[in-house]
């Protein structure tokens, strides 16, 4: 059985006291809550305390957590057992059909909720009082599976939590339990990035808008401009692209630049660290061989595709390490307290992900006095306007996409031209410099995260139920491991690894994924018999 709550003083901010008491209010009466608020603010404290309370008072049996990654299941799994007392498993897949009862409850992926192809979760939540909580709710409007998967799984649900730091898509699909009113999205509590400077909850941001001249060639026709010259949306590409193409000076110019500032902070803040947006992984590559010149330290390079993107995270956040490059990986969800400075070499203009950047800066650390964040970046028309109206209020509105399209407007990635070029030919970057540079402050919204620190090593009741089953899981392969080496007795027969698991099996045990952790303590001793009596 899962373990019994037990009374905790769960402290909050007066925001946080507000959007619970209205949360509450509408548990009474109807089923939906979108909560918008800062990144960082204390979403996911408000939304556990809720969790704990209604446990609490036996209003709900079981918790089910959404989220956009992997990384973000197990930074909801530490934070619910450190603050709340929770146990969630950020291990679930849809195999295992329930999660084991020694949880209260999971943390799964849209991702995965768009793969249950045999209505899992549709069937548990029809089973047990489900509270759901869908973290950064704009993802489900990523994909049309994903919509369809979060409102056929939670249309039982007892009572569903739609939370938001970011502004909503900026596309025309409607997200499942939002309220819509003439086509803009209606939040029942709202703690805007206004609210949050006045309570001192934000740290000042600077740009450092750097200019530049820019030369490259399209077919035999040369052309040469800075960032203020008008041009045809074509050659804007291409100008910003020839900037931060990694042979030319800009680049180095920018990361001189931005390396100074690092070392300035450094002084008082001895492992500050920076973070560089790149855009594909040869980019990347490139960039970080340029940080590598100027430093004499090459940066480790997150990208979104790896496996292990989130273990390189976690380990550049407890290093002292300068930089890191990253690829689509450090935009949203990622905790890495001591970034104090970035720069944003790709040409993805896309609000959304702009602002997820610049909020991996922004995070108040408690032990500083000044702590200002700096982000370099092109003086580009289009990023600039980014900058510059970072503070303003987003809703999610359908008609946006239209409008966009109208308008000509829409994302785009380096290294990839969208547009229909003025002139026909090959495109070939051919210098760049950086001349002048002008800095603007915002204040944007604090970072934060899941910040408690996990022994690995140790069973201990008072560690989170899923980390302590990790630790048995690997003391249970380590000991079968064993017995099948001695079960070989040095012959030269190949030993079978998973012999002691398949004599578990017979004996009536489980898969280890959905045993409790009783029943794994249990196995754990049969391994340990296993090998007193052979």
């Amino acid at each position: 059985m899962s373990r019994p709550l037990t009374e905790r003083h769960l402290q909050l901010r007066d925001w946080q006291i507000e959007a619970r008491r209205a949360t509450r209010e509408k548990f009474n009466a109807e089923k939906n809550f979108l909560c918008v608020a800062t990144p960082g603010a204390g979403k996911t404290k408000f939304a556990l305390c809720i969790v704990h309370e209604l446990m609490k008072e036996k209003l709900i049996d079981r918790v089910v957590v959404v989220t956009p990654s992997d990384n973000l299941k197990r930074q909801w799994a530490a934070e619910a057992a450190a603050f709340a007392g929770l146990d969630i498993d950020p291990d679930f897949v849809n195999a295992h059909g329930i999660e084991t009862a020694d949880f209260h409850g999971i943390a799964i992926t849209y991702a995965l909720l768009g793969q249950d192809k045999k209505g899992v979760h549709l069937q548990n939540t029809f089973n047990r009082r489900t509270f759901v909580i869908f973290d950064e709710i704009h993802h489900a409007g990523e994909s049309l599976t994903w919509g369809d998967a979060i409102k056929k799984s939670f249309e039982n649900a007892v009572f569903r939590l739609s939370l938001s730091g970011t502004p909503f898509r900026s596309d025309d699909a409607v997200i499942p339990f939002i309220t819509y009113e003439n086509g803009i999205s209606k939040a029942d509590y709202t703690y805007s990035y206004e609210r949050a400077i006045k309570e001192n909850v934000c740290r000042p941001v600077y740009f450092t808008i750097h200019d530049g001249r820019m030369k490259w060639k399209v077919h035999e026709t040369e052309f040469e401009h800075g960032f203020k010259d008008s041009l045809q949306k074509d050659q804007v590409s291409k100008r910003l692209k020839t900037a931060l193409d990694s042979k030319g000076n800009f680049v180095r110019d920018v990361m001189k630049s931005a390396n100074e500032k690092l070392s300035e902070i450094r002084t008082h803040h001895s492992d500050a660290a920076g973070l560089i947006f790149a855009a594909t992984q040869q980019h990347a590559k490139e960039i970080a061989h340029v940080v590598q010149e100027i430093t004499g330290e090459l940066p480790p390079i997150v990208i979104s595709e790896d496996a292990d993107g989130s273990e390189k995270i976690q380990q550049f956040k407890n290093a002292t390490l300068r930089w890191l490059v990253s690829v689509k990986m450090v935009s949203e969800g990622i905790d890495i307290p001591r970034l104090r400075v970035g720069v944003y070499f790709t040409i993805v203009k896309a609000e959304l992900f702009f602002r997820q950047a610049i909020g991996r800066f922004v995070r108040v650390l408690s032990h500083l006095q000044a702590q200002d964040a700096f982000i370099f970046i092109p003086q580009d028309r289009d990023i600039v306007h980014l900058a510059e109206s970072i503070q303003e209020e987003r809703d999610h509105a359908l008609d946006e996409a239209e409008r966009a399209k109208n308008n000509g407007g829409g994302d785009t990635d380096l290294f990839g031209d969208e547009y229909t070029p003025a002139l026909r030919g090959n495109f070939v970057p051919l210098a760049s410099e950086s001349t002048t540079h002008k800095t603007i402050a915002v204040n944007v919204e604090i970072s934060s995260g899941a910040r408690h620190g996990i022994d690995h090593r140790k069973i201990e009741d008072e560690n989170p139920v899923y980390i302590q089953k990790e630790i048995l899981r690997d003391r249970l392969n380590m000991l079968a491991k064993r017995y099948a080496l001695k079960k070989r007795n040095g012959s030269n027969i190949k030993p079978d690894f998973k012999l002691a698991h398949k004599i578990w099996i017979e004996k009536g045990g489980k898969n280890m994924d959905i045993e409790t952790i009783d029943e794994l303590k249990r196995r754990e001793q049969f391994y340990i018999n296993l090998l007193r009596s052979n």
